[in-house]
């Protein structure tokens, strides 16, 4: 999603801040629905892998068939495991609550892709500094000891050291692993605080530079945001748009309210994609006049 990527990271946060929260607190089958098939598109347009999208199935999988045998809430007994229940309404809680975590999962998963750790310091520098450089320091150096375990790992493998064979023997090798990778840790550490001491952190009052501009663009998709938001969460003030599952299936009341909610929901979850295939259409629209 190369158009959404350019956004000002505050944009791009308030979207998926709001998706997430107003799919959790509706708690609706028909706004988790549309939730699941936008995180999807998403996903496929961030060129998701198939082993990501294979756990999140499992995951999803796993919240749905344990939710039925756990609760024995509902009206509607379906069949009889003993004499504990599998009710409809657990069921239908169930799919929707799997639902909602797989949306959640593929949501997260477009938000690490979309946002870097450039953008974290971006957005997190102007509350604390501090704490915005020790997520940024995390996120770079958790994939950086993954690596240098995994080269630790080959060079013992070549000077002849495995860790196959009994138990023993594998808690030896991983212990040799890791106290290669905690001395080279250390180390690291030390050179990266000398460093940041010798271009000055620390000294003074820090400055802040910002790579991210607020475009036209930037401003139409937020206030488009902002007004999708609105729309979705002020009628429901004056309206129910929440599913009742227990102890009876419940759907909210159809009217006016109710569809403007559905509707505004449906279209700010959807709206990064309608921006990036429009922003593909105007594209190939300028090559044609070249």
């Amino acid at each position: 999603m190369i158009w959404f990527k350019s956004c000002n990271p505050y944009i791009t946060l308030l979207y998926f801040l709001s998706v997430t929260a107003l799919s959790a607190v509706y708690n609706n089958p028909l706004y988790t629905a549309v939730t699941l098939a936008s995180a999807l598109c998403m996903f496929i347009m961030c060129r998701g892998r198939g082993k990501t999208a294979f756990g999140f199935f499992m995951i999803f999988l796993l919240t749905f068939i344990v939710n039925p045998i756990i609760s024995k809430k509902g009206a509607t007994p379906l069949i009889f495991i003993g004499s504990d229940p599998i009710t409809l309404e657990a069921l239908i809680y169930g799919l929707n609550s799997a639902s909602l975590i797989a949306a959640v999962l593929f949501l997260f998963y477009c938000f690490t892709d979309i946002t870097d750790s450039e953008k974290l310091m971006y957005m997190l520098s102007p509350f604390s500094a501090s704490f915005a450089l020790t997520v940024s320091a995390v996120l770079r150096f958790f994939p950086l000891y993954v690596r240098q375990a995994e080269q630790i790992s080959e060079q013992q493998t070549a000077a002849g050291v495995r860790g196959g064979g009994s138990i023993p023997e594998r808690v030896r090798y991983g212990g040799r692993i890791f106290s290669a990778l905690s001395t080279w840790a250390l180390e690291n550490g030390i050179v990266t605080a000398d460093s940041m001491e010798c271009r000055g952190y620390g000294t003074g009052r820090r400055s802040f530079y910002s790579a991210y501009g607020f475009k036209k663009s930037d401003g139409v998709f937020l206030l488009t945001e902002i007004l999708l938001i609105a729309g979705a969460v002020i009628p429901s003030f004056f309206t129910s748009c929440t599913y009742e599952y227990y102890p009876g299936l419940r759907f909210p009341e159809v009217n006016a309210l109710f569809i403007t909610s559905a509707s505004c929901y449906a279209l700010l979850v959807f709206l990064p994609l309608i921006f990036e295939i429009t922003d593909k259409i105007k594209w190939k629209f300028l090559l044609s006049k070249i």
